[in-house]
């Protein structure tokens, strides 16, 4: 066994440390990056189902008022918002 100091063996430490903190640190971002992906995922499938409640009410013969055309905006708008924030948005 070679006789190396204290500062080389903690380098050697800090070598060796060095690639499971860049694991470390990409476990976390992608840790992230999920967490980011499932709440963007929950609000989506929120506004699928107000889109379903609203669709449904529309029968025959009604007539499509200016707020009907409002709120059906505004699902399309927050629908289009969150599918373009995705991360892997076309």
């Amino acid at each position: 066994m070679e006789d190396k100091t204290v500062r080389q063996l903690v380098e050697e430490i800090h070598q060796q440390l060095k690639p499971l903190s860049e694991l470390s640190t990409s476990v976390v971002m992608q840790a992230e990056l999920q967490s980011y992906t499932e709440d963007l995922y929950n609000q989506l499938v929120q506004i699928c189902y107000e889109g379903i409640d609203f669709l449904s009410k529309l029968e025959v013969g009604q007539v499509v008022t200016a707020e009907y055309v409002t709120r059906r905006d505004e699902l399309v708008s927050k629908a289009r918002r969150l599918i373009l924030d995705a991360p892997n948005a076309q």
